[in-house]
C-alpha cells in the first residue's frame, strides 16, 4: 500500500498523520515530509503513526533521527503510535522509553 500523508496546522506545532506502509519504498516520502516541516520550526511536531499498517526497521530508523534533530534544536517531537504496527515495533525494539510517545484521542 502506498503512503498517505496529510498535514495539519495546529495551536503551537503542526501534526503529521501518515497512513498506510513505512518502509524502504516509502520511507523516502515521511522522511522529505519531517524534514520540510523541521523548517517550519514548530515548537511541536506530532507525527501520528495510529494509521499505519506496516511499520519496519526504516520506520523506526527516521523516527529515531526525527528525534536527534527534535533535541538538538530544542523541540518537541511527539510520536502517537496507536495500537497497530507501529506500536508493535515500538514495544518490540524497546525505543518506546526513549521517544516521546503519546496516546491521542
Amino acid at each position: 500500500m502506498a503512503i498517505q500523508i496529510e498535514r495539519h496546522d495546529e495551536e503551537g506545532g503542526l501534526r503529521l498523520e501518515v497512513r498506510g506502509d513505512v518502509d524502504m519504498t516509502t520511507g523516502d516520502r515521511l522522511e522529505q515530509e519531517l524534514l520540510r516541516a523541521e523548517t517550519e520550526e514548530p515548537a511541536t511536531l506530532v507525527l501520528d503513526l495510529s494509521r499505519v499498517e506496516f511499520f519496519d526497521s526504516t520506520g523506526l530508523q527516521i523516527l529515531l533521527d526525527a528525534d536527534v534533530r527534535a533535541h538538538a534544536t530544542d523541540r518537541r517531537l511527539v510520536v502517537v503510535p496507536g495500537t497497530g504496527e507501529a506500536a508493535r515495533v515500538l514495544a518490540l525494539t524497546q525505543v518506546a522509553d526513549r521517544l516521546n510517545v503519546a496516546v491521542i484521542e
